[in-house]
């Protein structure tokens, strides 16, 4: 049975973003100055993302992999790219240099050797991806991530708003909130959209449980082209139905 490498990476890289959290709220709660501490998390976040990029055969894989997979792409077929462009390849470059009227073949470089065995290492690469996407996370966060709580009277979750469908459907509710917070409809799209989906389902009192994320993410790779949510067109039908019953509810009286 062909391994889902979607669901391996996605679990990966949110067991790995969240070891990494950890460890910087440990040191940040531990720490006397907290803005040395912050400033310190900082630099050595952007430090250790700029020094991989410095390398010419980590950064190149890194960045073509970050575009692809900002796009949505299936990581099986993002690594088999990888592989095909930068792996199987041959040792001798298939143009010559001609010098003294003589044709020369040409070497692959160092870099290009490394570049080489970089891309047909899956489980190396498979390694090196997850922990440059996670840090990337923990970069973005990093402004947000030791901010403490407004004090305010404590309020007891209001549960008698509730999610309800026919089936217990939580990739739903996740599909609307998404869809909501793209189309600029929640924090006019900005924010870490994860943490407003995890608050709304506490307000809605919905158990989205463990690897909610995960789960999401392999429904959208194994999604069919042009595959369009049913949440989505449930609420146009239902909003039109109550357009009528208004409308009908109008001409009676």
């Amino acid at each position: 049975m062909k391994k889902d490498l979607n669901q391996i990476f996605d679990d990966l890289l949110i067991r790995y973003i969240k070891a990494i959290e950890k460890n910087y709220v440990w040191r940040y709660k531990r720490a006397k100055d907290k803005e040395f501490i912050k400033d310190e998390l900082k630099k050595g976040t952007d430090f250790l993302l700029d020094w991989t990029w410095l390398d010419t055969s980590k950064g190149k894989l890194i960045e073509i992999f970050s575009e692809m997979y900002k796009r949505g792409e299936d990581i099986n077929s993002i690594l088999s790219h990888l592989r095909k462009e930068y792996g199987e390849i041959d040792d001798i470059k298939p143009y010559r240099r001609i010098e003294n009227g003589k044709k020369i073949e040409i070497y692959l470089s160092e870099e290009e050797q490394a570049l080489k065995k970089l891309a047909l290492d899956q489980r190396k690469l498979l390694k090196l991806l997850i922990r440059d996407t996670a840090y990337r996370v923990i970069q973005k966060k990093l402004p947000s991530m030791f901010n403490e709580p407004e004090n305010s009277p404590a309020t007891k979750t209001n549960h008698a708003i509730k999610w309800t469908t026919k089936k217990d459907n939580k990739n739903e509710f996740v599909q609307l909130f998404y869809g909501l917070h793209k189309a600029g409809f929640v924090n006019e799209g900005k924010g870490e959209i994860t943490k407003i989906v995890e608050n709304l389902a506490e307000v809605f009192n919905v158990d989205l449980g463990k690897g909610w994320q995960a789960n999401h993410s392999s429904s959208i790779h194994k999604a069919k082209n042009n595959y369009q949510p049913p949440v989505f067109n449930k609420i146009k039908e239902a909003y039109q139905q109550y357009m009528q019953d208004q409308i009908e509810g109008k001409k009676k009286k």
